[in-house]
C-alpha cells in the first residue's frame, strides 16, 4: 500500500481525507513543517504529500523548503481555492491544486493521475493556465488529431483555447453531457488524462 503524508491541522480536513483514502493508501498525519522535514530527512522514499495551505503561515516559504526533496510529489489543497493565487504557486513544482473538500472519488482519481506523472488542477485554474501561458502552435498538428472525428477536433481545439465545458456546450449547441463524452474520447485518443496535458500537445 502506497504511503501519503497528510499535512493539516484542521480536524474536518483530516477526517475528510482519511475517510476518502482508507483501504487505498497508508496515511501518515503530520501537523508541523519541522516534523515534516525531519521525517523526510530520515526517510528518503518516494511519496505524495497532501498539503493543506490553510495549515501553514507562508505557503511560498514552505514549498521552497520542500523543493529540496526531489523524491516527493506535493499536492496543495485549500478550502477556498483562488485561481490567481494558485497560479503563483506553480513555479514551486507542485503537481496538483484542489479544493480541500474535493469529492472522495475525485480525490482518488487525482492521486491515480499524479502517480502516472500527470498534473491535476481544479478546472478554473486549468483554464487560467491555458489562457495565460499556452499559445497554440498552428503549424504543427498533434499526432493524435487524425484519430479524432471532426467534432472531436473542434472540441480539442476549444479545450486548447481554454474554453470550459459549459462554454463549449453553448458554442456547439449541444448538451453538457455530450461535451463530456466527446472529451473522454479525445483524452483516450490523445493518451492524456487532463485538459492541461491535452493543451500542452498543441504548444
Amino acid at each position: 500500500m502506497k504511503k501519503i503524508i497528510l499535512f493539516t491541522n484542521m480536524d474536518s480536513i483530516k477526517k475528510h481525507w482519511q475517510n476518502a483514502l482508507v483501504n487505498f493508501y497508508q496515511t501518515l498525519l503530520i501537523e508541523e513543517i519541522s516534523a515534516l522535514t525531519d521525517y523526510l530527512d530520515a526517510n528518503e522514499e518516494p511519496l505524495i504529500i497532501m498539503l493543506d495551505e490553510m495549515s501553514v503561515s507562508n505557503i511560498h516559504e514552505e514549498l521552497s523548503k520542500l523543493k529540496a526533496y526531489d523524491f516527493v510529489t506535493v499536492l496543495v489543497f485549500n478550502a477556498l481555492p483562488e485561481v490567481y493565487h494558485a497560479s503563483t504557486l506553480l513555479h514551486h513544482g507542485i503537481r496538483g491544486y484542489e479544493n480541500s473538500y474535493i469529492d472522495k472519488d475525485n480525490l482518488k482519481k487525482m492521486l491515480a493521475s499524479v502517480e502516472k506523472n500527470n498534473n491535476w488542477f481544479f478546472s478554473s485554474l486549468v483554464n487560467f493556465i491555458i489562457n495565460k501561458y499556452i499559445k497554440i502552435n498552428n503549424t504543427n498538428e498533434p499526432d493524435f488529431m487524425p484519430l479524432l472525428t471532426e467534432k472531436e477536433k473542434e472540441i480539442s481545439l476549444m479545450i486548447a483555447d481554454g474554453l470550459t465545458n459549459k462554454e463549449i456546450a453553448q458554442k456547439e449547441r449541444i448538451a453538457l453531457s455530450t461535451v463530456k463524452g466527446h472529451i473522454q474520447h479525445i483524452f483516450e485518443k490523445a493518451n492524456v488524462t487532463d485538459r492541461f496535458s491535452l493543451a500542452l500537445k498543441f504548444k
